[in-house]
Parts: structure tokens; sequence; C-alpha cells
């Protein structure tokens, strides 16, 4: 995140100014005082601001979206100089370039973080200008970009393929997974693990082939089960501020994920489940799920529930 925000410094010494006063306090001064510490921290943060990749330059391919946002401030917080390529539009405080050949060529790092649909021409396009960097895409479906990593890989280009395991809200990397997929580009693979690694990153390395067969569960499982909840209470017939009246936690919990999941994008969600060759083994697990405890749910026996419970409950509390 960058170090100053300036309409968020205005909220911080209103309220100042107005507890200030509620205090009988002098608003003014006390505002001032704010300032100063507004200051000092902001010196403070750009004396410590990473700068691990001074002096590098950097292409972000399908930077105007929020992941490509992302990627810019992660990589311009630490020195990189950043340029953008993105049809849908400017990125303000980063220099929007046309050409994708004449930047990728030359730049130190190039990112591809366009829309999953885009991903393969904007890849392609990258690696036909012959970079000299390193590339790294962080498409969070892989097997429609497969070949051209490959490819890309016995041509000697030094390409890496990423997945960041959470959303562009994140602050940065520190704490969280990040995959590196193998595909036999080592040194490439090695440089971009290291690299994220040295930014707090738990990052994990995993088959490029295994990527999407574990994504079907990871992440289309669990968008998949969100909506579901949306759609269900939606024929409920009831309004969901009445079941939110009345509420309990369970409901709470998955009410909430349930809105925070269909708040996203819905082309993002959309294409990870259309793009993913494992997403009918998905479904076609849920589909022998919902079966199984329709048939326990609607049967007098406790039996076939309690059954269905334990073996449940033994596979999530395994090792």
């Amino acid at each position: 995140m960058k170090v100053r925000d300036v309409e968020r410094e205005k909220q911080v010494l209103d309220q100042v100014g107005d507890l200030a006063q509620s205090l009988g306090l002098d608003p003014t001064k006390t505002s001032d005082l704010f300032r100063q510490m507004i200051a000092g921290s902001v010196r403070a943060q750009r004396a410590n601001k990473p700068s691990d990749l001074a002096g590098k330059s950097a292409l972000v391919v399908g930077g105007s979206g929020r992941m490509g946002r992302w990627i810019c401030r992660l990589l311009s917080n630490r020195g990189v100089a950043v340029k953008v390529h993105d049809p849908r539009g400017d990125v303000g405080g980063y220099e929007t370039v046309s050409s994708i050949a004449e930047h990728a060529k030359k730049a130190d790092i190039v990112s591809i973080a366009s829309p999953l649909g885009a991903v393969p021409g904007d890849l392609k396009a990258v690696l036909d200008s012959g970079p000299d960097g390193l590339v790294f895409d962080v498409s969070s479906i892989k097997t429609h970009i497969a070949p051209l990593l490959r490819e890309a890989n016995v041509r000697g280009i030094r390409i890496a393929s990423i997945h960041p395991m959470f959303g562009p809200s994140a602050p940065s990397p520190k704490g969280r997974n990040v995959l590196v997929c193998d595909f036999g580009s080592d040194d490439a693979s090695k440089e971009t693990y290291d690299l994220f690694s040295s930014w707090g990153a738990r990052t994990i390395m995993i088959e490029l082939d295994e990527h999407d067969r574990l994504m079907a569960f990871v992440l289309g499982l669990s968008h998949f089960t969100s909506i579901m909840f949306a759609g269900t209470a939606r024929r409920s017939g009831e309004k969901i501020s009445g079941l939110r009246e009345i509420q309990g936690p369970t409901f709470e919990k998955l009410a909430n994920l349930s809105r925070d999941v269909i708040g996203e994008s819905r082309r993002v969600y959309h294409d990870i489940q259309s793009l993913n060759p494992n997403t009918r083994q998905m479904i076609a697990a849920m589909e022998e799920a919902f079966k199984e405890l329709r048939s326990a749910s609607l049967d007098m026996n406790p039996k076939p529930f309690s059954k269905m419970i334990d073996a449940d409950r033994e596979y999530m509390e395994a090792e």
C-alpha cells in the first residue's frame, strides 16, 4: 500500500477535531499535534521502505485490474519502476504503454495479471517479444496456458507461473500462501519462489499439472457452495433481512461468506469454474455428497446420518 493516504488522513484529523471539541480541548492545537504524528509516521515508513529491487524495471500486463494494481503496488513499493499495459484504461501513478512487445523485451520483470480469458493472448505477446527478464503470470487457472509456459521454457525464456492464494485487498504477501507451479523451469521458478519468500509469503511449490485439479476443490468448491447458499436462501421466499434478524452463528458465518463471494467479480468467478477442466469432477463429487446427505437427512433412522458425519469428521480432522 502507498505510504500516504490523503483522504484517510483528512478523516482522522476531522475525527480528532470533533473529539477534541467534545472534550473541551483546543481543536486547532490538537489537530496540529496529530498532523505532526502523521508526518513523523510517514517519514519513518519512507525511511524503512523496502528497496530490494531498486533500479529494476517492470511491465505489468493487465495492470488496471484489481490484481494487476496489487502487483503494481507490490513491485513499486520495492523500488521497481513499473509500467502498465492494459487496454481497459490507465492506472494512476504508473506510466501506461501501448506496446507489449517493445517494453516486455527490455523489462527486468514482466507480470501477466490479465483477465483469465485474455491471459493466453497477452502471454503469447510477451513471449513473442523475446523477453530477457523474469516473466511470471498470476493466473488462477493454468490449463489454458500450460502449453505456452512449457514452450517458453524450452526456448530458454526465464518464465515462472504463480498463484497468490488471496485477493487484491491483501496489503502484502506476508504470511499468505503463494503457489509456484513447477514445469521444468527450475531457475525461474526458484528465482520467483525466493523472491516471494523474501517478502514474507508462505511459498509452496506444486506441479503445474496438479494445480487445476486442486483448484477445482480449493477455489471452485468454496465458490460453488457459497453461491449455492445464496441461491437456496433466495428461493426460501423469505427476505434476507428477516432471516438475518433471527440468525444463529452458523447462518451468520455462511451468509457473510456468501455475501463476500457474490460481491466479487462475476467474470473472474465464472472463468475459474468454466476454464478449469476439473470443474465437472468437483460438481460430480458434490452431487454424490448431496445425494448422500439428502437420503440420510430424510431417513427416520439416525444411523445413516451418524455414519456419514463420522466419515466426514474423520476426513476433516486427518492430518
